[in-house]
């Protein structure tokens, strides 16, 4: 009898064991809930007292024209009103708008008034929608260059932000100089090859010109 409850003993105190490291571990694991991806998310926001913009990027491009995207922030209680930016990339930025036309499709155009940021809300900036064109670039942008954007507000505020530059193919529109709504179709091949074919036109035209002289 005596024998048993020993027995009883140590196979309670053996299982007791296990369940007392899990319990510890458990605890454990519990004990910082904070993800791991906090510091790496945080790297994405850049911001000053006004103004915030997450997951800014551009295009990646070989060509003379691409754009910038990212989410802006208003962290202010009053409207503030993007009229301007610049980088020393490109020889020309525009804040553009893209309208949809009644056969589908798109056109790139200069905003008028520039981008009206609510107060305490968001501005998207992306692909087929608003964005930062920049236009008569001086170098190529590679995959995982920086571009160095700042953006200017009525009130006479800057607000300055790098943008990592990245692969992307969609959002085929055709970019409208002159602000009007001619011009090319979704299925072409994008606003920077239809700029250049006007340009290329332009040439020709002027080389025609001179020869009839």
């Amino acid at each position: 009898m005596r024998n048993q409850t020993t027995m009883n003993t140590v196979m309670t105190r053996v299982l007791v064991a296990p369940a007392i490291l899990l319990a510890a571990f458990g605890l454990a694991g519990c004990a910082n809930p904070q993800p791991e991806s906090t510091a790496t998310d945080a790297a994405f926001v850049q911001e000053s007292d006004l103004l915030a913009i997450s997951d800014a990027w551009v295009k990646a491009t070989d060509t003379e024209m691409t754009g910038s995207f990212g989410t802006l922030t208003n962290k202010s209680d009053a409207d503030i009103t993007i009229v301007s930016a610049t980088t020393e990339v490109a020889g020309m930025t525009e804040l553009h708008e893209t309208i949809v036309q009644s056969d589908g499709s798109s056109v790139m155009q200069e905003i008028d008034g520039g981008f009206v940021v609510p107060a305490g809300e968001d501005l998207v900036l992306e692909p087929g929608g608003n964005h930062v064109m920049l236009m008569g670039l001086n170098t190529e942008i590679l995959p995982g260059d920086e571009v160095t954007i700042t953006l200017a507000t009525g009130d006479g505020e800057e607000f300055e932000y790098v943008a990592t530059a990245r692969e992307y193919t969609g959002a085929q529109e055709t970019y409208a100089p002159d602000g009007s709504m001619q011009g090319g179709g979704a299925g072409g091949s994008g606003g920077e090859m239809d700029h250049d074919m006007d340009q290329n036109q332009t040439q020709d035209q002027d080389m025609v010109h001179q020869d009839n002289e």
